[in-house]
C-alpha cells in the first residue's frame, strides 16, 4: 500500500531523494555513501550506534542538539516526524534507494537484516529475537528511564512519593523475569 513511499506527506523516493532529505543541509555528510546517523550519546540514541558498530556498517554520526532544539528543526522532521532520536537515512536501502528510518527497534531489525546478523534464521528463533527486543523497548526501556527520572536530583524537587520504590521494584521485576527466562 505505501510501497515507494518516504511518507505520504513527505513524498516519492526516487532520483529527486536528495531534495526530499533537508537533513542533509543542517549535517551535510562527509560521506554521503555511508548509512547516516542523526543521534545524541542517550541511552535510547546510542543503541543504533552500538549496532552499528557491532555490524561493521560504514557509518557517519551527526549530532542532533536538544539544547539547540535541532529535533524540532525541519530537517530533522523530514527524517523523522515524530521528532525523537535515534533516525538514520540510509542510501543504499532495499532497491539501491534511498531508506529513512525512525524508532530505535525499527532501525536494529534493519540493520540486522541488511548485515545478515544478530538474528535467527530458524523461524521460530526469528520471532523470539524479535519478543525480545520488543520487551527491551517496551518494558525494560521505560522502566529504567523513569527509574533514573525518580532518583534524580531534580526528581527530588518535585511531587515523586512512592515513584521511586514503585521504579526499583519493577526493575527487580523485570530483571529477576529477563534471567529467569533468558536462554543461553
Amino acid at each position: 500500500m505505501f510501497t515507494g513511499l518516504n511518507y505520504p506527506f513527505r513524498g516519492v523516493l526516487n532520483e529527486r531523494s536528495e531534495a526530499l532529505f533537508p537533513a542533509r543541509k543542517k549535517w551535510p555528510p562527509q560521506h554521503p555513501d555511508r548509512i547516516q546517523l542523526y543521534s545524541l550519546p542517550t541511552p535510547n540514541g546510542v543503541k543504533v550506534s552500538i549496532m552499528l558498530e557491532e555490524t561493521g556498517l560504514p557509518y557517519e554520526p551527526h549530532l542532533v542538539r536538544f539544547d539547540s532544539n535541532d529535533q524540532l528543526s525541519p530537517e530533522f522532521l523530514a527524517v523523522n516526524p515524530n521528532n525523537k532520536i535515534p533516525a538514520i537515512l540510509d542510501p543504499n536501502g532495499p532497491g539501491g534507494k534511498p531508506l529513512p528510518l525512525f524508532e530505535s527497534g525499527a532501525i536494529l531489525l534493519y540493520l540486522a537484516d541488511k548485515a545478515q546478523r544478530f538474528m535467527p534464521q530458524d523461524a521460530a528463533g526469528h520471532y523470539q529475537a524479535i519478543q525480545w527486543l520488543m520487551f527491551q523497548m517496551g518494558a525494560w526501556a521505560r522502566c529504567s528511564a523513569r527509574l533514573v527520572f525518580s532518583t534524580s536530583s531534580r526528581a527530588r524537587t518535585t511531587r515523586t512519593s512512592g515513584r521511586a520504590d514503585r521504579y526499583i521494584g519493577e526493575a527487580k521485576r523485570l530483571l529477576a523475569y529477563s534471567i529467569a527466562t533468558s536462554r543461553a
